[in-house]
């Protein structure tokens, strides 16, 4: 059958089989063990105890003749053949014994038992007299049995080794079974329950029966408690793991979709990877599986090399940069984008970026300047404007040459506005700016200050003279009469203040006074004409 593992898969369950069953092995070791301690306790105790036995024998013999040493003695001492006879009789029926004789002073009295080699040493006794134990009488000798002996020994101890083996065979065998029953019975079934475990749906071992508080218990325990972590585990690994394929999907559908652009690039400042947006911004392959390398720092107009600063800033260990930069795009015409730069985790040296276009805003924000240095009603330069006119000619300084800052204020502009209410004053405003326009050059700058005063730039001036030609044909044509809607024909005049300078001061307030000064001069000269400015 199959049984789920923990990760989820299937793997075949196959019984161990006896040689790799630990039970098994264990069983045969200790019988084997059994068997060798047997063997040699058993060939141990066999010697042992046949040498045991045949001093004992030893010492039975010894027993014996001291026994039949007295009758001995006083056969010998009385030369009594018949007693000497009866006394070696009775010896030989000790089969420890092979020959058995009595000798006295006058030789042999009686001798039994067998021939025996003259090399195989005997036992003797000497024999004395029961009246004088100083008077030797006669010898007892005695030629032991050793084959029965030994026959006798060696029978003995091979019983007693039997018995010891089989005790030795009995007590092993109480063990190995102890042990299996108790050791390896118990770990086998916990091995066995542990491989068909289906832990993925929460299923725990059993302990086995009787080992509620052993180690074995405890080991069940313990495998419970792993097993319940692993699960706790595996669960949260999924739970993480479905996030990021969701996160990772998401992604993918945000890279592949979205109205920006999506990048990565190497130390180099090439690009890795980027999304379709910024393919079709800057005409590159749809995907990144491509020969030819792209630097985004040759895709925008970055004069100044700012984004190779904003690289270097993020080196230098700044978390995030940008800017914005012009860039001449694959669509035609000319954009600006917004890009930002931050490092990319676990990829020394690499970075992820993002492209927005920001066109709209940027004109926005243009239109938005002009605006603020326009003037409404009239639709020149104001104040602000003027400022920031004058400080780029005087940065230009082929500009300046020769400049002239003519002062323009109106002569009964006041009645008219009285007269006919400010609808008629702004409209007469408005006009007064279309005809100081169309007498001045296209490169003149003109502005209007506030109220009825104007401002006129006039740049690359070879001579005084010209500035002078221009003011009088202003004082000409706003001299000459303007038709308002809805009114008659109304006339005005106009004071000019000039002043000229070939080395123009770092601000127009100077110059401002100067002319200032000149239209003032005019006016107490009469209006409807201009003046010069007195050199600064």
């Amino acid at each position: 059958m199959k049984t789920p593992n923990n990760s989820g898969s299937s793997v075949p369950f196959q019984s161990v089989g006896w040689r790799r069953s630990i039970a098994s092995r264990a069983t045969v070791l200790i019988l084997v063990l059994g068997a060798l301690v047997g063997v040699l306790v058993g060939a141990a105790g066999a010697l042992l105890v046949e040498n045991e036995e045949r001093a004992r024998l030893d010492a039975k013999l010894g027993e014996q003749l001291l026994t039949v040493e007295r009758a001995a003695s006083v056969a010998a001492f009385a030369h009594d053949e018949h007693l000497a006879r009866e006394v070696v009789s009775g010896l030989l029926h000790n089969r420890s014994i092979a020959r058995a004789a009595i000798e006295g002073e006058a030789g042999e009295l009686a001798a039994a038992g067998g021939e025996v080699p003259a090399a195989e040493p005997g036992l003797s006794r000497p024999l004395r007299s029961p009246f004088d134990e100083a008077e030797l009488v006669g010898v007892l000798r005695v030629h032991p049995e050793h084959a029965a002996m030994r026959a006798d020994a060696r029978a003995y101890s091979r019983f007693i080794a039997l018995l010891l083996a089989g005790m030795v065979v009995v007590i092993t065998c109480g063990v190995a079974w102890v042990v299996s029953r108790h050791v390896t019975r118990p770990i086998r079934t916990l091995s066995d329950d542990l491989h068909r475990l289906d832990a993925e749906h929460g299923a725990c071992l059993v302990t086995p029966t009787g080992h509620g508080r052993d180690e074995i218990g405890r080991l069940a325990g313990d495998i419970n408690a792993l097993i319940e972590r692993m699960g706790a585990m595996i669960a949260s690994e999924r739970r993480t793991r479905a996030l990021h394929e969701a996160a990772e999907h998401k992604w993918h559908l945000i890279f592949e979709n979205a109205e920006t652009g999506l990048f990565t690039l190497d130390a180099d400042g090439r690009l890795s990877d980027w999304n379709p947006w910024l393919a079709r911004m800057f005409d590159l392959p749809l995907h990144d599986d491509h020969a030819e390398c792209y630097l985004l720092g040759d895709q925008l107009a970055d004069p100044e090399r700012r984004f190779d600063e904003m690289r270097r800033q993020i080196a230098l260990g700044e978390p995030v940069q940008g800017g914005d930069f012009e860039c001449r795009v694959a669509l035609g015409g000319v954009r600006w984008v917004n890009v930002v730069l931050h490092p990319l985790e676990g990829r020394a040296g690499m970075l992820q970026g993002i492209m927005n276009d920001v066109t709209e805003r940027r004109r926005a924000e243009a239109l938005a300047q002009a605006q603020a240095e326009r003037d409404v009603l009239t639709g020149l330069l104001n104040r602000r404007g003027v400022d920031k006119a004058y400080g780029e000619l005087v940065t230009r300084q082929e500009d300046c040459s020769g400049l002239a800052l003519l002062m323009l204020d109106l002569d009964g502009f006041k009645a008219v506005n009285d007269e006919h209410g400010h609808h008629a004053g702004d409209a007469l405003l408005a006009l007064v700016a279309r005809r100081v326009e169309a007498v001045v050059r296209r490169t003149d700058v003109v502005a209007r200050l506030g109220g009825d005063e104007f401002v006129v730039l006039l740049t690359r001036l070879d001579a005084i003279s010209t500035a002078r030609l221009i003011a009088s044909k202003l004082v000409e044509a706003l001299g000459q009469p303007f038709a308002l809607d809805g009114v008659s024909r109304v006339t005005i005049g106009v004071s000019v203040g000039v002043a000229f300078t070939h080395c123009p001061p770092a601000q127009i307030g100077e110059l401002l006074r100067r002319a200032d000064g000149a239209m003032y001069e005019a006016k107490r000269a009469g209006k409807s004409q201009y003046r010069l400015a007195l050199p600064g």
